[in-house]
C-alpha cells in the first residue's frame, strides 16, 4: 500500500490528539510526505528566511513554496499571514511563494490581506477540505498551488472551494463558434443533428481524418491522453471553451451522442452543446431509456494531427460525468508544448500526461470493392467560398432563409441508410466496423462534391478510412455519384 492511500488515513488519526502542539508537528510530517508523494522536493526547518525559522521549504520546477502549517482551534489570523510575509521579504530569491495551511481555516482580514499583497510577496491558502483532496490524490497538488496562485495574480481573488465543487457554472454555447456547415433533410430542411438508430458503438463519423504518418521524415506519431474526472455537463462545456480559447477549435467538429438504442450525429461545438443540453427533448419518449449516454466528438489540429473526446454523462438531472479522456493524435512531440501544458494544468492533470509513440499505421485504409448503393437521408452543406456570399447565420437557420436551391450551396457529405446492418442482406466488408451493425444511419464525405440544385441520380460507396484513439474510433466513410 502507498502512501497515496495511508496520508488520508493518518490525517483522521491527527484529529485525535488532544495536544494541539504535538498535532500541528505531526501535521509539517505529514505535508513533508505529501509534497514528496507529489514529486516537490522538500526541505523541512530551511534556512531560505534566517533568522526566522521555517516550517517547509518546497520545489516544483522553477517555483519554490515557502510552507506555513497550522492546526488551531480558530481560524488563521493575521499574525498568522504577517509572520509568512515577514519570511518572503528575508528569502533570497523572489520567486518564492507563500502557503499557509491551516486546518481550522482563515479569516476574513486574512483573505483580504492576501489579496492586497498579491504583486509582491503572494501568499496561498490551502483549507482542510483542498488539504484532504489532495492528501487522497497527491498529483494533484501542483495544480491545485498553480491554479490558486493564477487566480490571485490574474483575478485579484483568493481560491478557495465554495460549494458543490462538482457544480460549475452554466457557460452559454453562444460564446461557441457555429458550424460553416448546415444539416438538411431529403426535404432540405434545416436539422439540428440527425437521429438514428442505435447503440453504443463507441465511433464518431468525421469529414476529414487527418494522417499523422503523412509526413516526410522518418518514424512515428504519438499519442497523448488527458484523462479528466469530477466533471458535469457545465464542466465539458468548459472543456470545450478551452478547445476554443487555446485554438483547437474548428468550424466543423463532428459528434456523436449515443443512447442504448437511439443516437444523435451532427456537426459543430455549438450544435454539440445545444444538443447536449437539450437531453431531455432528445429522450422525450424513448422507451428504455439507460441510465448513461456516451457522447464522443472529434476535431483537428493547427499543424497536423487531431483530438477526440469520449465521455460517459448520466442521463438525469445531475448530469455528472462518471468517464471523461481527451485523446490526441500529433505526427510526433511538439516543440511548444505551452499550450498542452496550460490544458493540463487547467483541468487537473498535469502529472498524468504521457507521449505514447504510436506503433501500427495510424490511418487505415480500404477501397469497396462493389458499388455498394447508399439511400440518402440527408445533407451536408457548405457555402461556395469563392461565391462572395457572407457566411449562413446559424443562429437564423430556423427562420426562413433564402431558397436552399441557390448554386453557391455545395453538398460534401451525405446522411445515408447504413448498408450494411445487420438487419440487411448485405454482408459488411473486412474492416467495416462490427459496433455498426445496430447502426441505422452512416455520415458519408463526398468524395466529388456537387451543388445542392443538382442533386445526382444515385450515390455508391467508394472508400472508407478510420483511426483509433485509446476511447474511440474515429471513421470517414466515403461515398461518390
Amino acid at each position: 500500500m502507498g502512501w497515496e492511500s495511508l496520508l488520508p488515513a493518518e490525517f483522521q488519526r491527527l484529529r485525535s490528539s488532544p495536544n494541539a502542539h504535538q498535532r500541528g508537528q505531526q501535521l509539517e510530517e505529514l505535508l513533508e510526505r505529501l509534497f514528496q508523494q507529489a514529486h516537490f522536493r522538500v526541505h523541512r526547518n530551511a534556512g531560505i528566511a534566517r533568522p526566522r525559522q521555517t516550517d517547509l521549504v518546497a520545489s516544483y520546477g522553477d517555483r519554490w513554496y515557502l510552507i506555513e502549517a497550522k492546526w488551531e482551534n480558530t481560524p488563521a489570523g493575521v499574525d498568522v499571514f504577517d509572520a509568512v510575509r515577514s519570511r518572503l521579504e528575508r528569502a533570497a530569491s523572489a520567486a518564492v511563494i507563500g502557503v499557509i495551511v491551516s486546518v481550522s481555516g482563515f479569516t476574513a482580514t486574512v483573505r483580504e490581506q492576501v489579496t492586497q499583497y498579491r504583486g509582491r510577496e503572494p501568499v496561498l491558502l490551502l483549507g482542510e477540505e483542498e488539504l484532504m483532496q489532495v492528501l487522497q490524490a497527491p498529483e494533484t497538488l501542483a495544480h491545485l498551488l498553480w491554479t490558486k496562485w493564477e487566480t490571485l495574480v490574474t483575478h485579484g481573488r483568493v481560491h478557495l472551494p465554495v460549494g458543490n465543487r462538482h457544480r460549475r457554472r452554466r457557460r452559454p454555447s453562444t460564446d461557441l463558434s457555429a458550424s460553416d456547415l448546415t444539416l438538411l433533410s431529403t426535404e432540405l430542411t434545416p436539422l439540428p443533428y440527425v437521429t438514428s438508430g442505435g447503440g453504443y458503438a463507441e465511433l464518431v463519423f468525421v469529414q476529414d481524418l487527418p494522417d499523422v504518418d503523412w509526413v516526410p521524415a522518418d518514424g512515428s506519431g504519438v499519442s497523448l491522453d488527458l484523462p479528466i474526472r469530477a466533471l458535469d455537463e457545465n464542466g465539458l462545456a468548459d472543456l470545450l471553451h478551452a478547445f476554443n480559447s487555446l485554438g483547437w477549435m474548428t468550424s466543423r467538429p463532428s459528434w456523436s451522442i449515443q443512447q442504448a438504442t437511439l443516437n444523435w450525429h451532427g456537426v459543430g461545438a455549438r450544435e454539440f452543446l445545444n444538443a447536449l443540453r437539450a437531453w431531455r427533448e432528445r429522450c422525450e419518449g424513448l422507451q428504455h431509456a439507460h441510465h448513461t449516454e456516451q457522447v464522443t466528438y472529434f476535431d483537428v489540429c493547427q499543424g497536423g494531427g487531431f483530438y477526440t473526446l469520449a465521455a460517459d454523462i448520466a442521463n438525469h438531472a445531475s448530469r455528472m460525468v462518471s468517464h471523461c479522456n481527451v485523446s490526441f493524435q500529433l505526427p510526433g512531440i511538439p516543440v511548444d508544448s505551452q499550450p498542452l501544458r496550460h490544458l493540463f494544468e487547467q483541468f487537473d492533470a498535469i502529472a498524468t500526461g504521457y507521449y505514447r509513440p504510436l506503433t501500427a499505421r495510424a490511418v487505415i485504409r480500404r477501397r469497396a470493392e462493389n458499388n455498394v448503393p447508399l439511400k440518402p437521408t440527408g445533407y451536408l452543406v457548405a457555402a461556395d467560398p469563392f461565391s462572395g456570399d457572407p457566411p449562413e447565420d446559424a443562429s437564423r437557420r430556423d427562420e426562413s432563409p433564402e431558397c436552399p436551391h441557390t448554386p453557391s450551396k455545395w453538398v460534401t457529405a451525405i446522411v445515408a441508410e447504413n448498408p450494411f446492418r445487420k438487419d440487411s442482406n448485405v454482408s459488411a466488408p473486412r474492416d467495416w466496423p462490427h459496433s455498426l451493425e445496430d447502426t441505422e444511419l452512416i455520415v458519408c464525405s463526398l468524395r466529388s462534391h456537387h451543388p445542392l440544385s443538382k442533386i445526382p441520380d444515385a450515390y455508391h460507396l467508394d472508400s472508407w478510412e478510420h483511426a483509433r484513439t485509446t476511447d474511440i474510433r474515429a471513421f470517414r466513410p466515403v461515398a461518390d455519384w
